[in-house]
């Protein structure tokens, strides 16, 4: 399916105003006439480069794909310069220069000889100038786009016709990731698989049991982190010893009363670096990233939940959590109705967090241990500036609640001493998705929204709407989706840049740093209303022109980004979609 693209004449730019796009956007998120449905066989491997195999696309920022022209910009610094460049080509091309004395009295070859070699000059200064900003900016651009794609829900560039790339099936686990790799489990077999092109590298064994391994696909921290796997092997029968197989049994002695977790550590070209069994009061582990495993026991009505060092079991923090009290009914009597059912913990690591889950618990950790709330972690991804994110001059904020509502109320931005430098009244706004610049705009909400400068604390902006979300922030865009519309905002500016209805209910985003994709669900498709399908939407970041649309295989239950990779994930299988 070809990208549609809208082309304007050089006049026409500075003709579109701040508009909402309805008639175009209404065919967004419609079915595509002979729109196509990505579940063929895989085409072509991209190469592992930052390009990926795609070559002649210039960058959106100044033009459209492929060096088309960019359609309209509704208003900003991008249209100035359309405007500007408009002005410089219509401008009288007279000479302030003083006139050069009259060649036609100087020998033909003294006029000929300078002005051929005056010629050659220029010709050899602009090829050599040329050549130098083609590598300056091809440099620029791959460092960027390698920043972008390092990044949670960062791509690196997708083809305007995706499809399958590889699959490969997960027997109904979660994929797990190293650096580079997708690494799938099942029946106690390992395997390795690139990245990109869905390759085997290696293959290795687990001791038997159920075994979770981690990083998982989508934890941020998976880049240079070592894959850990966490085996929990059933308690043998009374009178044998664990993994002997079909042994003798002695009913007269007592039986293992708890499973046992055994930890196995892996490099990445799938050779074991070692394995240790935990300790016997464990009741829940599982992996995390950056070598680290996480455990719990239960201790009375309270939990206590355990980083350590996979290989060598150090311990790196420990939560204690209280259990919270069973619900009384009317006659006294509580709802608990079995004591070992309130006993039981579970862990599971997913996209950088720590859940711990239990009849009478529930916490969620970020990497670091800390508490997971609500203002720190938006829909998609943990962290971002108020998380502790990186900020410029090494900033950091604490967030003030309010001791009443515990909501957040303000946010102090602090010096790396400690000292207080500003207070922005409000809660924190964090996106997304970014293209992983340090924001020097830091955007609160209450009442509206606004944009303080990150280093001052100086007021920017300040818009009435009250946003759901921001999906994506980078230095130069922000859009947020407020009231079934997408608007993006020019960051240091607040000010318009383009809007477009939402038809239906946007799932996650991703970037390459020069096009917003979107997954949504299609309720109805316009040859037969009652069937629904998923769509996926690339539109150009800075006009917010459809580039290209795609209706996605109904079975891929979730649309995700991991280390630069569109993937799906299905019941049964992982699909990358390039």
């Amino acid at each position: 399916m070809a990208p549609r693209r809208r082309e304007h004449s050089a006049h026409a730019v500075e003709l579109v105003e701040v508009a909402e796009l309805d008639d175009d956007f209404d065919a967004t998120w419609g079915l595509p006439p002979g729109g196509r449905t990505a579940t063929g066989g895989g085409g072509a491997p991209p190469t592992t480069g930052p390009d990926r195999g795609r070559t002649g696309r210039s960058s959106p920022r100044r033009g459209g794909r492929g060096g088309t022209d960019t359609p309209g910009v509704a208003s900003g610094t991008l249209a100035q310069s359309a405007q500007s460049a408009q002005s410089a080509q219509s401008a009288p091309t007279e000479s302030s220069e003083p006139s050069a004395p009259d060649a036609s009295a100087l020998p033909s070859r003294a006029r000929r000889v300078p002005a051929r070699a005056l010629v050659v000059a220029a010709v050899a200064v602009a090829v050599a100038g040329t050549g130098a900003s083609f590598v300056v900016g091809g440099l620029s651009d791959r460092h960027r786009a390698g920043l972008v794609a390092t990044q949670p829900g960062g791509l690196w560039s997708v083809a305007p016709d995706p499809d399958v790339v590889w699959r490969a099936p997960t027997d109904g686990g979660w994929p797990a990731a190293v650096e580079g790799q997708v690494v799938l489990e099942a029946d106690g077999a390992l395997q390795g698989l690139d990245v990109a092109t869905g390759e085997p590298l290696w293959s290795a064994s687990l001791p038997e049991g159920t075994s979770v391994c981690g990083p998982d696909l989508l934890d941020p921290g998976s880049v240079g982190s070592p894959l850990v796997c966490v085996t929990e092997v059933d308690p043998a029968p009374a009178g044998e010893a664990p993994g002997t197989g079909d042994g003798p049994v002695d009913a007269s002695e007592p039986s293992t009363s708890r499973s046992t977790f055994v930890v196995t550590v892996l490099d990445p070209a799938g050779q074991v670096v070692g394995t240790r069994a935990l300790a016997g009061a464990t009741d829940a582990a599982t992996p995390l990233a950056d070598g680290l495993v996480a455990t719990a026991r239960r201790d009375g009505d309270r939990a206590v939940v355990s980083w350590e060092e996979a290989l060598d079991g150090t311990l790196v923090r420990t939560r204690v959590l209280h259990a919270a009290g069973y619900p009384v009914d009317a006659v006294g009597s509580t709802t608990r109705e079995d004591d070992r059912d309130a006993g039981t913990i579970e862990l599971r690591g997913l996209r950088g967090l720590l859940h711990v889950r239990a009849p009478d618990l529930r916490e969620t950790f970020d990497a670091s241990g800390e508490y997971a709330t609500g203002y720190a972690r938006p829909r998609s991804v943990p962290g971002g500036w108020a998380a502790g994110g990186p900020l410029p001059g090494d900033l950091r904020v604490r967030a003030a609640l309010d001791a009443r509502t515990g909501q957040v109320e303000e946010v102090r931005v602090l010096d790396a001493d400690g000292s207080e430098r500003y207070v922005l009244p409000g809660e924190p706004f964090v996106p997304a998705v970014t293209d992983g610049t340090v924001p020097h705009v830091l955007v609160v909400r209450s009442p509206g929204f606004t944009g303080y400068d990150a280093l001052s604390g100086r007021r920017l902006w300040h818009r009435e709407e009250w946003p759901e979300m921001i999906w994506l922030q980078t230095d130069d865009v922000l859009v947020v989706e407020s009231g079934s519309r997408l608007i993006a905002i020019e960051t240091r500016t607040g000010r318009d840049l383009w809007r477009r209805w939402l038809s239906s209910e946007v799932h996650r985003a991703f970037t390459d740093g020069d096009s917003l994709l979107l997954t949504s669900t299609i309720t109805g498709r316009r040859d037969d209303p009652d069937v629904g399908a998923s769509e996926l939407v690339s539109l150009n970041l800075f006009d917010g022109g459809l580039e290209w649309r795609d209706v996605l295989d109904p079975t891929y239950r979730e649309v995700v980004s991991a280390q630069g990779q569109l993937f799906a994930v299905t019941d049964t299988e992982v699909v990358r979609i390039g």
